[in-house]
């Protein structure tokens, strides 16, 4: 998958399961026209849950598949999960403190900035959910956790951004929709929330993707071989190549290629290439390597028939 259409399915995930998530919201917990105020935080409590869940798990998935591929059926399935119960707490959060700080005002312009900080820290959850199973694990295994602390930063500040604009659209898109059908009670109508929540979703998703891309520091493009054309910002200490399932740079089908054919390192401010004592060999620039090597931007990395291009946003001094 290239970085545009990671983007691109983020954003499109994000508000088809907004969609989801306020369909849901209104099944468990229908609009009422009253003016009890436990009852409509409880609503809203709801409704942000599905919400947070929904976003959450359809950016996990879309995510793992770009990360890790489908074939990882059970780390796919437990990434999502970890990042969809996040999501779903964070929307909760939000959806209750936004409401609870409306409650208690009376002031119109308040009310509006109440509901976007509500809905920026669901985004801020949701950003944190993309990176909690990675986290989690790399605590358990006590693994190196630089590239995770970087990701969910970037993670954060996309789903922070993308709160905070998709709650200035929902307030927005709420007030047109409302003044279209003045005569009607707000409570009744779908079109403000659901719009809103739609567009909410697709902030959220096109904010955490585009920070991922934006600030990534380094990546690789397969020029050549399993799926061409794919990017992958490298995120971990250590990202493994070859045609085992369990690597992180999966290219499959090519025999020339082993299981655990080569690494890339991160070390310090340098990345490097490392080679697993392959018949076949690791090629930098179309010359063999020995050992761990310096990679440097633009260098084309061969494998078997596979040709990797390396990049990184600048020059890393040692």
């Amino acid at each position: 998958m290239s970085f545009r259409l990671f983007i691109y399915y983020c954003a499109l995930c994000g508000g088809w399961a907004a969609f989801v998530g306020w369909s849901l919201g209104r099944i468990l917990s229908p609009a009422k026209d009253t003016a009890v105020d436990r009852e409509v935080l409880g609503q809203m409590g709801i409704w942000g849950m599905m919400l947070g869940l929904m976003i959450a798990l359809g950016l996990g998935l879309v995510d793992a598949a770009w990360n890790l591929g489908l074939r990882r059926w059970g780390q796919v399935f437990l990434r999502v999960g970890v990042g969809a119960l996040v999501g779903a707490v964070g929307g909760l959060g939000g959806g209750m403190l936004g409401q609870a700080l409306v409650d208690a005002t009376g002031n119109s312009t308040l009310k509006n900035i109440y509901v976007v900080l509500g809905w920026t820290l669901t985004g801020l959850l949701v950003g944190l959910s993309i990176a909690a199973f990675e986290i989690l694990i790399g605590l358990v295994k006590q693994q190196g956790l630089s590239g995770v602390w970087k990701k969910l930063i970037k993670c954060l500040i996309g789903g922070t951004v993308g709160g905070i604009l998709g709650g200035v659209i929902l307030i927005f898109l709420r007030l047109a929709w409302i003044h279209v059908f003045s005569g009607k009670a707000p409570t009744w109508l779908w079109s403000p929330s659901a719009t809103g929540f739609v567009a909410l979703g697709m902030c959220i998703g096109l904010l955490v993707g585009l920070a991922q891309v934006i600030l990534k520091e380094a990546w690789i493009k397969v020029e050549a071989g399993f799926r061409p054309g794919r990017e992958m910002i490298l995120s971990k200490e250590q990202t493994t190549v070859g045609r085992a399932e369990s690597c992180d740079i999966g290219l499959f089908g090519d025999n020339g290629i082993e299981k655990l054919h080569a690494s890339i390192i991160q070390a310090g401010n340098r990345y490097y290439l490392e080679d697993s004592n392959t018949p076949g060999g690791t090629y930098i620039n179309d010359q063999r390597i020995n050992g761990r090597t310096p990679l440097r931007a633009g260098d084309l990395i061969r494998v078997g028939k596979s040709a990797l291009r390396f990049n990184e946003r600048q020059k890393k001094q040692s």
